[in-house]
């Protein structure tokens, strides 16, 4: 099935209050409008800005003395070995796929506006002038074969990578009103 399938799931994991998980999503704007080597240069950039992030959640894991990233044995991070050989991206935590990359973490630990100033941080050490689109959400499982009765992490971060486009915003408002009416 496709993500926009759940999209249903999507919403009433937004009221739940059990949805363990937190995802902030960036999407590079007009990203197919940039050169070749502009391109290029946003690629090196991102795998930067999550690494930067990344490291600040690490810190505020110490300061709260809590974990705040996720710390699931099937995740791996962009810049390990299973990142090279790896076919499946549904685990790879934060994730990039392309101009686009998101944060996972537990909910109520870092809030969206302290990750979009990291990541402002960051973009202002490289000198960067490219926009992000920027959307979040929570998510109930990171278990693949829940994902029919809940929101699957994959699912939510492929939602909210095109969450921005007009015609996933048409079909979540039809969704949103077919729900509302039960």
């Amino acid at each position: 099935m496709s993500y926009d399938e759940y999209l249903d799931l999507f919403i009433l994991a937004q009221k739940n209050t059990d949805a363990m998980y937190y995802v902030v999503s960036f999407d590079t704007v007009n990203s197919k409008l940039l050169s070749k080597d502009k391109r290029e240069a946003l690629k090196n950039n991102i795998f930067s800005i999550v690494k930067y992030v990344y490291e600040k959640l690490l810190q505020k894991e110490k300061e709260l003395n809590r974990q705040v990233v996720i710390h699931d044995e099937r995740f791996y991070t962009p810049w390990s070995n299973e990142a090279l050989v790896s076919l499946n991206h549904n685990y790879l935590d934060p994730s990039i796929f392309g101009d686009n990359f998101a944060f996972t973490i537990f909910r109520d630990t870092v809030s969206k506006d302290e990750i979009v100033e990291w990541v402002n941080e960051c973009k202002r050490k490289l000198n960067m002038e490219e926009e992000f689109h920027i959307a979040d959400g929570y998510y109930e499982t990171n278990n693949y074969g829940e994902g029919g009765s809940k929101l699957y992490r994959g699912y939510c971060l492929q939602i909210l990578e095109r969450f921005h486009k007009p015609e996933l915003q048409l079909r979540f408002k039809r969704v949103q009103k077919r729900l509302e009416r039960k």
